[in-house]
């Protein structure tokens, strides 16, 4: 079994999960998606092995690592179309209220 800390082992994870992304990572992203892929990783093959090495192979840790970026790139913007929302909620932007007028004189 591969060392998972082995600067290769790592180079490789980090050009599978590029691959995966379609894009070179940058260092920002990996630093803060490795840790958390790891720890994915690691409890993966306490509950379930290691399915005979395959999850042991860079392209299973870097599966991992562009699953993590993509979950938190798809949060961030959820977090903000939410925020954007609810701000244009204050300001009324996002009634029904200032439109209704207009929709009553072309049903007419």
């Amino acid at each position: 079994m591969p060392n998972p800390k082995a600067p290769r082992f790592l180079l490789d994870a980090r050009d599978e999960a590029s691959g995966y992304l379609g894009r070179e990572l940058t260092d920002t992203e990996w630093a803060e998606a490795y840790p958390p892929a790891a720890h994915k990783l690691s409890r993966i093959i306490q509950l379930y092995g290691d399915n005979g090495g395959a999850r042991s192979q860079p392209w299973y840790l870097g599966k991992l690592v562009q699953e993590h970026i993509a979950f938190s790139v798809l949060s961030a913007y959820c977090a903000t179309s939410t925020q954007k929302k609810t701000a244009s909620e204050e300001d009324g932007l996002l009634t029904t209220t200032n439109i209704t007028p207009n929709i009553i004189q072309c049903q007419s």
